[in-house]
């Protein structure tokens, strides 16, 4: 299996809301057809998600009688099921065969964490050559009502459950830098990060925070991913044939994630 996280950054613009980056994501699609027949796609929320859950800090559940934040949570629900349907269409433009698969169609949740998962649902489609796609979504969630769960969260679980021969994270930056490259110029990219560099990591503090949690806690996943695959890395889906390349196992500007 090839494991494939396409970031909201690269097919949202996150920061307006509910904007859809249609070329970049048939591009991105059309690059995915190398690995056809063994994919599992996860994709982020981007503006359909992160922007409203912020806004109505749904990340911290609901309570029992919380009427209108019941509708907050409705409406972010179908603002990501849209993307979704989106990503889908553009997978079909390209010759692929989706299945929609939301997080709470194969796992049940408990304190915003995957509590049972199942993978014999995304197992069977990719055994018929159909591609599940999953995504970053409300979920319900026993210990606080709902819950948002990350792509990343899926991607985690996954690569433990499959254990697949590559994992690819789609960023709208080359790999990992040392600072934040958006707010630092002379950030450098690190062609390798292990938990042994993690501390020269400056992702606390820089802003690169969102509903799903900080920058730095989005690599410690990374890192604790590669463990359960052959080969783990992030790259950018703003470069034209940089997905299609690695899916093939040419060697691409990104940066490589071990444990």
């Amino acid at each position: 299996m090839i494991l494939v996280k396409l970031g909201g950054s690269v097919i949202t613009d996150k920061r307006r809301i509910r904007t859809f980056r249609k070329q970049n994501c048939l591009r991105l699609c059309r690059e995915l057809r190398g690995a056809a027949g063994e994919l599992f796609l996860i994709h982020g929320a981007g503006s359909f998600g992160h922007i409203m859950a912020a806004r109505y800090d749904l990340q911290n559940g609901v309570g029992d009688d919380e009427a209108e934040r019941l509708r907050k949570f409705s409406q972010v629900h179908m603002d990501v099921r849209k993307l979704n349907s989106k990503v889908m269409a553009c997978m079909r433009d390209n010759r692929l065969t989706p299945f929609s698969l939301p997080p709470f169609s194969f796992a049940t949740f408990s304190s915003g964490k995957i509590r049972e998962f199942r993978p014999e649902v995304i197992g069977q489609l990719v055994d018929i050559g159909m591609t599940p796609v999953s995504f970053g979504d409300i979920v319900p969630d026993d210990a606080n009502n709902f819950a948002i769960c990350s792509g990343d969260l899926v991607m985690a679980e996954a690569a433990r459950q499959f254990r697949p021969s590559k994992v690819i994270f789609v960023a709208d930056v080359d790999g990992v830098y040392d600072y934040d490259p958006k707010m630092n110029k002379n950030a450098r990219l690190l062609g390798e990060i292990s938990p042994e560099v993690l501390d020269d990591i400056m992702a606390e503090g820089s802003g690169a925070r969102d509903v799903t949690g900080s920058m730095r806690g989005k690599i410690e996943r990374m890192i604790e991913i590669s463990r359960h695959c052959d080969s783990c890395i992030v790259l950018n889906g703003n470069s034209p044939g940089r997905l299609a390349k690695a899916i093939k196992g040419t060697k691409v500007v990104s940066t490589k994630v071990i444990h």
